[in-house]
């Protein structure tokens, strides 16, 4: 029995993952494809079909089959070529990586040997994270791009590799990215909702604002404005449809001057007023009633 996404319903929703730089996204190259690739991201790929080979950084034509897993670094220049028709899984990382609170990578990785952040390090999909990408990848197919359920699939992986795989390989694999960087990304997240501008972040963080720009930037891939505009937005969209508080206290809540402040960003970024968003936010949870 085929199981029907409910789409219509759900994809305009803010939390759907924006199509041009998704979370998680399925690939297919045929056999001969050649191409170069600036990565933007922390990009964690999973070869599920074909080979070919790859060069990025001082690897030159390495050859990548059918099983492998692979951690391409922020700032990256790729070349690859494809040898047999392939699939390929990537999964976009966050700067720092959390597989459970009893096991801080970060702390494993002060202790790892200069020549292991050197090696060329790939792990290999197993039983169980082949059981994991097929139920993954039906729901990628279907259009299920939902931020929440693209995040516990993620934790759902790194859960997986920390059971399957020795600490010192994981550390091994996961070096390029393992940096001060992550001490960054965890003071950003902790303190983001308490600054109104990037002038007070970076004052915050003991920056100059340009200082702070070209960390974020490397850190996150993109600006520190267009990020905190981006979290804005969200938690904005949040409260609009999943509570009851009037425009005037939301408008308060986030720092806009006015309700009609809060009107304009939700047109300018949303398409419609927040009338609107509030509007179809209860039709969609009266018509799943």
């Amino acid at each position: 029995m085929s199981e029907e996404l409910q789409v219509d319903k759900n994809s305009g929703c803010y939390h759907y993952d924006k199509l041009e730089n998704p979370m998680i996204k399925v690939i297919d190259y045929e056999k001969g494809t050649k191409g170069k690739l600036e990565i933007n991201s922390n990009i964690l790929l999973m070869v599920t079909k074909g080979s070919g080979k790859i060069s990025f950084r001082k690897f030159v034509n390495k050859p990548v089959e059918n099983g492998d897993i692979l951690l391409l670094p922020i700032h990256t220049a790729l070349q690859f070529k494809v040898e047999e028709d392939a699939t390929i899984l990537t999964f976009r990382l966050q700067p720092s990586i959390y597989f459970c609170d009893h096991f801080s990578l970060e702390a494993l990785f002060e202790r790892q040997e200069k020549r292991e952040k050197k090696r060329f390090i790939a792990l290999k999909i197993n039983q169980r994270i082949t059981s994991y990408i097929k139920s993954l990848v039906p729901c990628l197919l279907d259009g299920l791009n939902c931020q929440y359920f693209l995040d516990l699939k993620m934790r759902e992986l790194f859960f997986i590799l920390r059971a399957y795989n020795t600490k010192w390989d994981l550390a091994a694999f996961f070096s390029p990215m393992m940096t001060e960087n992550a001490d960054f990304y965890a003071f950003v997240l902790a303190n983001y909702k308490s600054v109104r501008t990037v002038g007070e972040f970076a004052q915050k963080a003991r920056y100059s604002v340009t200082g702070f720009e070209k960390r974020f930037r490397k850190v996150f891939g993109i600006s520190a404005h267009t990020w905190l505009k981006e979290q804005l937005a969200a938690g904005l969209f949040h409260e609009i449809t999943c509570t009851r508080k009037s425009f005037t206290e939301i408008s308060a809540m986030f720092g806009f001057s006015s309700s009609a402040h809060l009107s304009n960003f939700c047109r300018m970024n949303f398409g419609v007023s927040p009338s609107t968003i509030r509007k179809k936010g209860t039709e969609d949870l009266e018509r799943d009633e």
